[in-house]
């Protein structure tokens, strides 16, 4: 009876701990959500005050001007915090900084002062990226530095604060997939993965509740278009299944070829972050004169194209072009993540293609290049299909999943040949 009773105490102490961590998950959710709003709010502001005034973006000479001024603060900024200069500053290494942060003393703070004041500087001055990098990087690295104060293993805040911030930025249904590596779930099943998962999901829903009560519309906005029709199973899915393949290779080519252009750019041109951020602000400034819908990360661009009248080899240049600038800045040392830029590549070439074969169901077409695009260039195909879920009308899921299964294909013959 003794035995009986102390193991029952044990187990009782064990739940209670347990139960313990969705209090303190809702709290840091919430904290999540207003640092989140504030690391926006800056780049929102700085944005105002740059390209609001209509006669700035009229003129050539003075937006190309801004984007060189923006490189070469990128380069100040890269130059004073002396990090390796090899490593491009993207979703990529925010994900490994974020691993990091679970095992290894955390980083000072002039550290993510630093890195904080590079992604409103490479978002504000129009870089064509999205804040995913940054801010999940800001969180886990404050989370990290916290987590003595809270009381939890360092670990275990970087995960809730991460999971806050995709709530943040994309809703709490992508916290179900995660960015993380996957090993730590390896052996349970859907029922104890969603289990786990529980605080974090609780997390999503206290920071995106925060943000959207303070901030409102600084979230994704789904799309529309009034003109699209159905594809539904017929054999305009023959094309979708195009624009996968398509938008899968340009994944393919934004991931596989910006490590060794950034260690060319590292390597070939002389002084360090400084011109390298200056050349990748010019080159930015330049292509943008062809369109300025290449600036910024591409979610509300997505529904510009949507919106205008634009011709196939248009729409096709600008797929082209996008993918040019979020190399070379992110090459150039540009701090952002890649998930809506690749969403606009794609988007992009699917409207290009549903322009060709004079096709009226053009969000379809987006769709599936929207979720190709991002599946290969992320290597996430289930979060990229979520995200695509939410932001797309129903009308375009059939589209959207044989997409899906066509990324998966790449993406795991591109793990495989790495």
């Amino acid at each position: 009876m003794a035995l009986c009773s102390f193991v029952m105490s044990k187990v009782a102490n064990y739940r209670l701990q347990a139960l313990k961590i969705y209090p303190i998950a809702m709290a840091l959710g919430a904290a999540v959500g207003l640092v989140s709003m504030a690391f926006l709010f800056l780049v929102s502001s700085l944005k105002s005050i740059i390209w609001t005034p209509e006669h700035f973006r009229g003129n050539a000479l003075l937006v190309v001007g801004i984007c060189a001024l923006g490189g070469l603060v990128v380069g100040l900024l890269n130059q004073a915090a002396q990090r390796d200069r090899v490593a491009a500053h993207d979703l990529t290494e925010a994900i490994s900084d974020m691993e990091e942060m679970e095992v290894k003393q955390p980083p000072s703070g002039r550290v993510i002062f630093g890195r904080a004041s590079l992604g409103i500087v490479s978002l504000g001055f129009g870089g064509p990226l999205g804040p995913e990098a940054p801010v999940i990087a800001l969180v886990s690295q404050l989370s990290s530095r916290l987590s003595g104060v809270m009381r939890m293993a360092r670990d275990r805040a970087v995960e809730l604060s991460v999971a806050g911030s995709l709530g943040v930025l994309f809703g709490v249904p992508l916290v179900l997939t995660g960015i993380e590596d996957d090993a730590k779930y390896e052996g349970k099943n859907a029922v104890q993965k969603l289990a786990s998962r529980g605080p974090e999901i609780l997390a999503a829903i206290s920071s995106l509740a925060v943000i959207t009560w303070l901030l409102p519309g600084a979230g994704i906005h789904a799309f529309h278009s009034e003109v699209s029709t159905e594809i539904g199973f017929s054999w305009g899915l023959i094309w979708v299944a195009i624009v996968a393949a398509v938008a899968s290779a340009l994944g393919r080519v934004l991931a596989t070829s910006l490590p060794p252009i950034r260690h060319y750019f590292v390597e070939k041109l002389p002084g360090g972050p400084v011109p390298i951020g200056i050349v990748s602000g010019l080159i930015l400034g330049s292509a943008s004169l062809m369109s300025p819908l290449i600036l910024f990360s591409g979610h509300h661009e997505i529904q510009d194209m949507l919106d205008r009248d634009f011709g196939g080899f248009q729409l096709l240049l600008l797929a082209l072009l996008k993918l040019f600038v979020v190399v070379v800045c992110l090459a150039g040392g540009w701090y952002g993540g890649q998930i809506f830029p690749l969403a606009f590549i794609g988007s992009a070439l699917g409207l290009a293609i549903n322009e060709f074969t004079n096709s009226s169901a053009p969000l379809a077409f987006a769709a599936a290049g929207f979720v190709a695009a991002s599946a290969v260039g992320i290597r996430k195909p289930v979060l990229a299909l979520l995200l695509g879920l939410l932001l797309f009308p129903k009308e375009t899921w059939i589209p959207m999943l044989l997409a899906t299964v066509i990324a998966m294909a790449t993406t795991d013959n591109s793990a495989k040949q790495h």
